[in-house]
């Protein structure tokens, strides 16, 4: 079978005005349209894109059990699957952030196109939401959509949020990656030992383990025979509101990460003179918050205005530096391929445009 359409372009209101007419899977025919084209040949140019769409949906015979179902439907459906496999913070932060696209709930799904979701972004602005909130909700509702377009729902052939329409304010506060050079990390780690903290440190620095992986490791968790710590768990706040051992942040956090032999002696000291605690954890915080607060405090009366969490950018900008690809930090950092190029394409920029002044200075 092949998709049946035809191609009108007529003026209407002063332009020119496109519509694509198509027969969908149960023989009905359908349209498609967009007015206020200058000229036909961008006119004829959109209803070429119309037109590889609607191919590509029909030839994914979408399905048809889903058809018609409005984006409101479908975010339940969503936020359900969540409550099912994720931690409770993770639905309540996609409830937040969908409900600044509330206009999109009584719209059929596959009739749900980038200016919709332009509208929704705009009240955002209008409201004064911060951009990086912004974009942070954006980033949750296409996550929404790429859903619907794979399996097992199909609803859509594809999402209808591109990065090039829909446009987000710029954030002039944004900062770039806080990391430490080697220098200032081992200034930083002499002046932390040999408290408790410095171990922390060292798993962060050396280990990129997040804060929570680093409190919810328990002893068997760390094999200095192996020179490997295995993480598949996190202290975090539970669902009943207490700070307990929990699921990790995604299943890609899920992973084994090599143990530096650098930090092996500290690590087996620590280990051997630590007090077990009922949870078995080696490091008795009580919650996250109060020691990435008490690290933090303890960094800047040491000279370094730093977080806990740059030790961990401090971890992957080194890896970086040393030639090691994205996919392999991502798999040690238990992050995306995605989202590790996107946090740290300035550091790459920066290693670039580095090694272009040493090339000038060495055949200038």
């Amino acid at each position: 079978m092949y998709l049946q359409y035809n191609v009108i372009y007529r003026e209407k209101d002063g332009g020119i005005q496109v519509i694509v007419s198509y027969k969908d899977h149960d023989g009905k025919w359908r349209q498609k349209s967009k007015q206020g084209f200058k000229r036909q040949r961008d006119a004829k140019r959109h209803a070429e894109t119309i037109i590889d769409s609607l191919k590509k949906q029909y030839a994914l015979n979408l399905n048809n059990r889903y058809k018609e179902i409005t984006f409101g439907e479908f975010k339940d459906l969503f936020l359900n699957h969540i409550e099912l496999h994720r931690e409770a913070n993770t639905k309540r932060a996609y409830e937040q952030a969908l409900k600044w696209f509330e206009d999109l709930n009584n719209i059929e799904l596959e009739k749900i196109t980038g200016f919709h979701i332009q509208n929704c972004i705009d009240k955002m602005v209008q409201a004064g939401l911060h951009p990086r909130t912004i974009k942070d909700f954006k980033g949750k509702i296409t996550t929404v959509f790429n859903k619907a377009a794979s399996k097992p729902y199909r609803i859509i052939a594809e999402n209808p949020i591109k990065n090039e329409d829909i446009i987000i304010p710029i954030d002039k506060d944004e900062k770039k990656v806080k990391a430490l050079t080697k220098s200032e990390l081992d200034l930083l780690l002499k002046k932390m030992y040999p408290e408790k903290d410095y171990i922390i440190c060292l798993l962060a620095s050396h280990c990129g383990l997040r804060i929570g992986e680093i409190l919810g490791l328990q002893e068997h968790d760390i094999d200095l025979k192996n020179l490997k710590v295995t993480v598949n768990k996190q202290f975090k706040r539970l669902k009943d509101g207490n700070f307990g051992l929990g699921s990790v942040k995604s299943k890609n956090s899920n992973r084994t990460v090599p143990i530096p032999e650098s930090i092996v002696e500290p690590l087996k000291n620590y280990l051997q003179k630590n007090v077990k605690y009922i949870d078995k954890r080696i490091f008795p915080d009580r919650n996250t918050q109060n020691t990435c607060i008490r690290l933090a405090q303890k960094f800047k009366r040491l000279g370094f205005n730093n977080s806990i969490h740059d030790l961990r950018h401090t971890y992957v900008t080194r890896l970086l530096a040393e030639g090691a690809d994205y996919e392999t930090i991502a798999k040690l950092v238990g992050d995306t391929v995605e989202t590790v190029i996107r946090t740290y394409s300035h550091f790459t920029k920066d290693m670039e445009r580095t090694a272009t002044q040493k090339v000038n200075e060495a055949f200038s």
